[in-house]
This record gives C-alpha cells, structure tokens and sequence, in this order.
C-alpha cells in the first residue's frame, strides 16, 4: 500500500515535473500560443492527469506564475529582512529582484507576460493574496524608517512604483535583449537613483 507520503512526494514531483515543461514551452512559444496539449506532451502527463492537479489550462498557468513569483518573493524578503538600516535594505530590495531576473531569465519573462492583459482573470483574488502577503513583510520592515523621517510617507502603490518601477524596466530591456548596460553595472545605478528618491537623508 501506497503510504499517503509517498502519494504526497509522487504528486508534487508530478506537478513539478508539469510546471516546468510549461515554462519550457512558454519560453520557446509565448503564453497566448500554449495550448493544454502541448503541456501534455511536452510533460508526458495525461490530459486527466493535468486537469486532476491543476483543474484547467488556466490553473496550470496560474500555478507557475505563483511558483515564480514565491521563488523571486523569497530570495527578495530574505535579504531585505535581514538588513538593519533603510539605504541597505532599499537597495537590497533592487539588486536581489534583479539578481533573481539574471539567475531566472525564463521565469522572470513568464511574469510579465503573464501579468498583460486577463490571463490569469480567475486567480485575480489568488495573485493579489500572496502579493499583498509578501508586500506586507516589507512594508512592515520600512515602517520604523518611515516614522523615524529616513524615508518618505507615501502611499503603499507609490512605494512599489518608485522602488521597483526602475528595476522592472531595466529587467523588460534586458530580457528583451536590449542590454545597454551589464547587468552588475545597472543594480548600481538603479539602486542608488532608487534610494536617493525615497530617502529623507541629508
């Protein structure tokens, strides 16, 4: 008998093995032109199988987005959180997202085209959840530079738009191949333009 560990183990390994053929097919043919048969060839998964773990195409898609978005988040909280002082975690927040888009070309892609237009419209309430969660961690982490004057007031949107505007745009030209500049050399700049719009410092 199948012990229920085992049949935990065998289905994540399923579902990973699903996702990444996905994001395979994704990188090589787009979002909009994956279809649920080729997940299934591409995985070797059957089309009950995958309807089974992920309901739809739609819930495929969903799932890799939050893969994703939960690998980027972690390595993003882990070195902002562990910072003691607002110009060092600011500028952490900027080089490890860009560090991630580097090290996870693929996957950083997939997430801005999936974030365009109503792909993921079934799972908004989902997305905006396990955002909001990992936004919470690193607001909570500015509040103190906030009411002690080293960083701008501003409300919760802005602060996303002007700490991580800037590095989204970068990433968009470097994953589209428009590499002005190297990426070690961009975090530098980007980060230090970054801190010196949010910073209250003398």
């Amino acid at each position: 008998m199948i012990s229920e560990q085992n049949r935990q183990t065998a289905t994540a390994v399923r579902q990973a093995a699903i996702l990444a053929a996905t994001l395979e097919l994704v990188a090589e043919k787009g979002v909009t032109a994956v279809t649920m048969s080729d997940i299934c060839g591409r995985s070797g998964a059957s089309v009950g199988s995958v309807y089974h773990h992920f309901k739809d195409r739609e819930g495929v898609l969903y799932a890799l987005y939050r893969d994703c978005f939960e690998d980027c988040f972690g390595q993003l909280r882990t070195a902002v959180l562990a910072t003691t002082d607002a110009q060092t975690g600011i500028q952490a927040l900027v080089n490890s997202y860009l560090d991630w888009v580097a090290a996870n070309p693929a996957q950083a892609a997939f997430i801005y085209e999936a974030s365009q237009g109503t792909l993921l419209r079934s799972y908004q309430a989902e997305v905006a959840a396990f955002k909001g969660a990992f936004y919470a961690d690193i607001f909570g982490w500015m509040r103190p530079f906030v009411e002690s004057g080293q960083l701008l007031r501003l409300p919760p949107w802005a602060y996303d738009a002007i700490i991580m505007g800037p590095a989204h745009e970068f990433a968009r030209r470097w994953l589209g191949g428009m590499q002005e500049l190297a990426m070690d050399e961009a975090k530098g700049v980007i980060a230090t333009a970054v801190w010196r719009a949010i910073s209250l410092a003398d």
